[in-house]
Parts: structure tokens; sequence; C-alpha cells
């Protein structure tokens, strides 16, 4: 699970996991900040659907 999980944060291009909490705060802003984008970029375009189905 390990593998896959490390694998899955490169194809993102997220460091691996941090080794100590002084490492975790940036990487969990990051992975956050991440997520968020994403879910912005499909919000968005969920919103140019629905304008353009009206």
């Amino acid at each position: 699970m390990k593998g896959l999980f490390d694998e899955l944060l490169a194809f993102f291009g997220i460091p691996a996991m941090p080794a100590n909490l002084g490492e975790m705060i940036p990487w969990l802003f990051s992975v956050l900040f991440s997520v968020c984008l994403v879910l912005y970029v499909l919000g968005f375009i969920a919103q140019l659907v629905r304008g353009f189905n009206r």
C-alpha cells in the first residue's frame, strides 16, 4: 500500500512523505493546495457545462 501511495504522490509531483513534523507542515500545505486546485478546476468545468446547457 505504501508503494502505491508513493507512486501516486510522484505522479502528481508531490514529494514523498515527510520524516518529521518540521517537514510535514509544508508537505501538508502542498497536498491541501493541490487538492483545492483540482476541486476548483473541476468546479469551473462543471459551471461551464451548466452554462452551455442553458
